[in-house]
């Protein structure tokens, strides 16, 4: 036992030592990170550079998908939903079903597969995992609109594919009517009771965070939401992955915005920026080190007719919805509706709901590594291609390099740091000097502010994000200063703590700025 668990602890830390060098490599190559870890993992399952780890459904659906899931809807803006709600609904639900149909239908006819086993594999592989495409449009600061609606799709659908193919895989199961009438009602029970357990918990931690102020603990809190909302789903028969969703939502958009300090918002996405880094590079490992190639290649017919398949039914969702349900104000251009259906990768989740499958099922073997096979198409074959068509379709930001005087700015920012962070190590040399060094510090933020107001009324709308960043790394040279006095002062920790939280809020107003500027403007 003792030998499994250190055995254990080794595998891990080295798959995270593994993805912490894929992450530094790919900041010098153009590869986008997720990418970049599947064919490692590939190339590691080839010539089994460590002992098989085997990527179960617990280890997905109860370990990884939670945190992936929370994190996601915690930065989900409100504002932005409400403007993508009609293209992301169709999507995420309509969508799917005509995925699931389409799937189907292509399968059937092209490999004399059983319907009702199609059916079950359209469900499955509908669960769209577009994270490297959501980190490229980012890169290339692609529309903010096109980056929510993909996102948003992507996060509904997983909530609508998994309560789909659990009401057909138990219909199959226990020899049922796959009656439309029968799937809609059993798949809205699971949707819709999986909204209000999520909202009820959503709501009763955003209430109770509003009785104390304390990060940690705070933290903590949104880690029990995150695993005990998607527990009590399943403990009560409905969609686990939409009461995550929702109870994600509600506590990323209310609960941190009106029971939450400056401080503690900043430590809880940090938190979860970080867990869902180290989820992200775990599963993307572990897609590349499942696959079997003596399998694929029996199964290859299989996986080219799954692969026909989605690409069939993800065109016939994208161009036929926004056709028949693009809005007149802010319709979806055709450029952008090209990168939708490009961008619908397949990922965990899918390989996931494969491997959940009973092992007397009919077919199993064959619905798991087509499974498999067409989630890796997708991400090597779209995911490697979509920088050249974003470019293609002249999507991304054709904002030209920073500005001489800009680069000006970020040279005073690294002064700016330098000389606080002398201040902060000369004020601990003693307490006499201590009120001095302070002053000198108050001196600086004073300086500093001054010249963000320089940027604010010289600076044109086209140089407005970059403005936003400058002073983002000036309140984080601030930080430094105010971290390094408190860990080395034994005097003077309230006033550390009240600017502190003045330099948190201000971080939180950018944000806001930020947004605000990207929204577009409202009809009049």
């Amino acid at each position: 036992m003792e030998v499994s668990s250190n055995l254990n602890f080794y595998l891990l830390f080295t798959m995270l030592l593994l993805a912490s060098g894929v992450a530094i490599v790919t900041k010098w190559i153009r590869l986008p990170y997720s990418i970049a870890l599947v064919i490692v993992g590939l190339l590691i399952g080839i010539f089994h550079f460590l002992p098989v780890v085997t990527m179960t459904p617990e280890l997905i659906l109860l370990i990884f998908l939670p945190v992936l899931l929370f994190e996601a809807s915690w930065n989900l803006h409100i504002d932005w939903l409400k403007i993508c709600y009609r293209p992301v609904t169709l999507l995420a639900t309509v969508g799917v079903f005509l995925s699931t149909i389409c799937v189907a239908i292509v399968l059937n006819l092209a490999t004399g597969v059983d319907f009702k086993v199609a059916l079950l594999f359209g469900a499955m592989i509908s669960a769209t995992d577009p994270i490297s495409v959501l980190s490229l449009f980012k890169r290339l600061k692609v529309n903010r609109r096109l980056h929510t609606i993909l996102e948003g799709e992507s996060l509904l659908n997983d909530g609508t594919a998994v309560a789909l193919f659990r009401v057909l895989l138990a219909t199959v199961l226990i020899g049922g009517d796959l009656s439309f009438p029968n799937v809609v009602k059993d798949f809205v029970i699971l949707t819709c009771g999986g909204t209000i357990v999520g909202g009820l918990v959503g709501l009763a931690a955003s209430k109770l965070t509003q009785f104390f102020d304390d990060h940690l603990l705070e933290t903590t809190l949104t880690v029990l939401v995150a695993y005990g909302s998607y527990i009590l789903g399943e403990q009560l028969h409905v969609s686990s992955v939409i009461s995550v969703l929702v109870a994600g939502f509600i506590m990323g958009n209310f609960g941190s915005r009106k029971s939450m300090s400056a401080t503690t918002r900043l430590s809880v996405d940090s938190f979860w920026e970080y867990a869902a880094f180290i989820a992200e590079s775990l599963v993307f490992l572990l897609i590349g080190m499942q696959i079997k190639f003596p399998l694929v290649v029996k199964y290859a017919p299989f996986i080219g007719a799954g692969i026909f398949a989605i690409l069939i039914a993800r065109a016939l969702v994208v161009y036929f919805l926004m056709l028949i349900g693009n809005e007149k104000n802010h319709p979806i251009p055709l450029s952008w509706q090209h990168l939708l259906f490009w961008g619908g990768l397949r990922g965990s989740l899918c390989m996931a709901m494969a491997l959940s499958l009973p092992t007397s099922f009919p077919q199993r073997e064959m619905l798991v590594v087509t499974t498999f096979g067409v989630a890796l198409f997708t991400l090597l074959v779209p995911g490697l291609t979509m920088e050249p068509l974003v470019k293609l379709l002249k999507v991304a930001s054709s904002r030209a390099s920073k500005s001489t005087d800009l680069q000006r700015e970020l040279t005073k920012l690294k002064d700016e740091k330098r000389n606080l962070a002398k201040a902060a190590r000369a004020a601990v040399q003693g307490k006499k000097e201590f009120r001095q060094k302070e002053a000198e510090i108050d001196q600086r933020i004073n300086e500093t502010e001054q010249l963000i107001e320089i940027l604010d009324s010289s600076e044109d709308d086209n140089d407005e994000a970059e403005r936003i960043q400058i002073e983002t790394a000036l309140l984080r040279a601030q930080k430094d200063c105010l971290v390094e006095l408190s860990r080395k002062s034994n005097s003077k920790k309230e006033v550390l703590s009240e600017f502190r939280e003045r330099v948190d809020s201000r971080f939180l107003q950018l944000r806001a700025e930020q947004h605000e500027k990207e929204l577009p403007p409202k009809d009049s």
